[in-house]
This record gives C-alpha cells, sequence and structure tokens, in this order.
C-alpha cells in the first residue's frame, strides 16, 4: 500500500494512541478518516485544522450496529483502536461492545473489499493478570478468564478488560480463518505511555481522559496509589507499529502475525530517580511512595517478531518518560488557565 494519497480509517481517533495514531499517519503522507462521537467531530475536526482536507473526523455512535459504509468509502486500510475502557460501562456491556464492535469493522470493511485491517488488542490476553510480572506468556498463549467471570457481580475492572480484550482478538482471528483475503495484524502491548498528540483535546480536567499516562500522572502526585503493574510501551511505538501494519508482509509470507510489543520495564523508584535527576524542578511534586517502590521484574515480553515482520525499534524508557511528565505538566497548565482543576 502507498502512503500517496492512500486514504486510511482509524476508529476511536480522539482517544490518546488514537490521536497518535492519526499524527503519525498525517505526517507519514496518508489521508486520514477518524470516527469518534458524533459529538466531537466539530471539536476534533478543529484539533487537526492544520492538515486540512487530509483530515476528516466521521461521527459514528454505534460501533456494534452503527454503518460504517461511509466511513469506508475510499478507503485502502482500517486500523481499529475504538474500545471500551476498564470501569467505564457494565461489564456485559463493554464485552459486547468488545467483541460486537470490532466485528461490525470488520465485516463491513470486508464487504467493500479492504483487505488491510490493524487491530489493537492488549498483552492481558496472553496471561492471567497475576502473571503479569512474571512467567507471562506468548503470542501463542491466552489468559483464563471466562465470560462467566468477566460479567460476575463485583468484578475486577482489570479482569473484565482482560476478558474484553480476550474475546473480542478471539472473534477476530476467527475472522480471519474464514476471510483469508483480509490480511489482518494484532498489535499486544502493555499500558502505553508518552507525550499527547498535537491533535489530543482534553477540554474537561478529568483523570479519565489521561487514559494510561494517569498512571504516569500519579507519579506526581503525592498520596495516590501507584500502580503495582509493570509492563510500559512508548505510545509513539504501538502507533508506529499500527502505521508500520498496513504495509507488513502478509501472513501468508510471515505467519500469523500476533505481534507482542513492549519496552523496557521500570519501576517507580528508578523513574522518580531518573526524573528528579532531568528534571529536577519537579523533585519537590514526586509521590513519596515512588522512592520505596520495589524494582520491576524482568521483562518477558518478547519484540522479535514485531521487530522481524515490521522493522520496530522500541523508545528508550527514560526518553518515554520525561516526554510524557512534559506533555501531562503542559496539559495541567492548560487546565490551570481556564481555572480548572484535574478530578
Amino acid at each position: 500500500m502507498s502512503n500517496s494519497n492512500s486514504l486510511i480509517l482509524v476508529t476511536g481517533a480522539s482517544g490518546f494512541l488514537g490521536s497518535t495514531v492519526v499524527h503519525q499517519l498525517l505526517e507519514a503522507g496518508y489521508r486520514v478518516r477518524g470516527t469518534v462521537r458524533s459529538s466531537k467531530v466539530d471539536f476534533v475536526q478543529e484539533a487537526w485544522a492544520e492538515y486540512k482536507d487530509r483530515f476528516e473526523a466521521y461521527g459514528l455512535d454505534d460501533l456494534i450496529a452503527g454503518d460504517f459504509s461511509g466511513a469506508l468509502q475510499g478507503v485502502s486500510g482500517v486500523i481499529h483502536t475504538a474500545a471500551p475502557l476498564a470501569g467505564r460501562q457494565t461489564p456485559e456491556e463493554a464485552l459486547q461492545v468488545a467483541v460486537e464492535g470490532s466485528l461490525n469493522v470488520l465485516r463491513q470493511a470486508e464487504k467493500v473489499g479492504i483487505t488491510k485491517f490493524v487491530y489493537v488488542s492488549s498483552i492481558v490476553t496472553v496471561c492471567d493478570i497475576d502473571k503479569l510480572g512474571g512467567p507471562g506468556g506468548s503470542d501463542q498463549t491466552w489468559n483464563s478468564v471466562t465470560r462467566e467471570q468477566a460479567v460476575a457481580p463485583n468484578v475486577d475492572p482489570m479482569i473484565a478488560y482482560a476478558a474484553e480484550k480476550k474475546f473480542s482478538e478471539l472473534a477476530v482471528w476467527d475472522f480471519a480463518e474464514k476471510h483469508p483475503n483480509v490480511d489482518i495484524t494484532s498489535l499486544n502491548p502493555p499500558f502505553f505511555y508518552g507525550p499527547f498528540a498535537p491533535g489530543f483535546r482534553a477540554p474537561e480536567a478529568k483523570f479519565s481522559v489521561l487514559s494510561t499516562n494517569g498512571f504516569i500522572y500519579r507519579l506526581l502526585m503525592d498520596g495516590q496509589a501507584l500502580s503495582n503493574l509493570p509492563a510500559w510501551v512508548d505510545v509513539r511505538d504501538v502507533a508506529r507499529a499500527c502505521v508500520l501494519g498496513l504495509t507488513s508482509p502478509p501472513a501468508s509470507e510471515v505467519d500469523r502475525k500476533r505481534l507482542l510489543l513492549s519496552g523496557e520495564w521500570w519501576g517507580f523508584r528508578q523513574g522518580a530517580e531518573y526524573l528528579a535527576q532531568v528534571r529536577p524542578e519537579l523533585r519537590g511534586r514526586i509521590n513519596k511512595a515512588a522512592w520505596t517502590a520495589p524494582p520491576p521484574p524482568k521483562c518477558w515480553v518478547d519484540n522479535s517478531r514485531a521487530k522481524e515482520v515490521l522493522g520496530l525499534e522500541i523508545t528508550p524508557w527514560q526518553e518515554s518518560l520525561v516526554a510524557a511528565v512534559d506533555s501531562l505538566i503542559n496539559l495541567e497548565k492548560e487546565w490551570a488557565s481556564k481555572g480548572l482543576t484535574p478530578k
């Protein structure tokens, strides 16, 4: 696929990852159509105004039953980043949206002859949550979460999320087996962090809009609990993998493209020490809990397939952390200029 005027559809284009994918596609010379909620169309369109007619925000509110025919018109490839986030919907609703929403996009894309589809899954599909710190899994393994566990009363949001991603990805691979004409790449990253894209907008000062960058923001907020999950990858690396997936060799040449992604693993104590060194003005803001945080376990994620199939190189964690923190500080200043306090 040539990027010299090819039109790519990105679902979830207003999100942390989706907006980063949009930015990298535009910078690579593609034209982009991004699906967002109808209420956000004008807002998102304005955010990418400097790219003029090379970006189009497209309103679509229902992933499960929505008509993608207009969104898919003239499109050469699809990057599907839209997904329910943990705790935002009931477990039953989120599971249905994750599975049926992905299939709806896939079916309609295949129907109009689109053959390149990049799907963003998660590292939580390859092993159980309590194994993320080790021994982990591989591109051949799956977590053991059942549908029944996912919708049980008072289910842990992360267990529900692991089920959503697992059953959605399984549905995608089942579709791939039945439709070999569609070349599918699945990317399985852990928590992603890094700078917000130029077109990312967060007009409401809510922690929820930070997505997984919220875990980094807690490093700057004393008294906030720090995540004990160690796995990280730069959001720009995930977005780059999405873009590279559009022109990657077909599965007939390189086998199934279920590609695990991970950056270097680091602990919050390491992060605090490095941040205090390169951003000394922030030392007084660093969460005190970070200074006694445990070291990270050894990373078990094998990036070799992503490097082999996509040619992907991973950003050093120090660069990713500083970029994320600088971006969060800038967003914080923007909120403060409007009299907003994050909550």
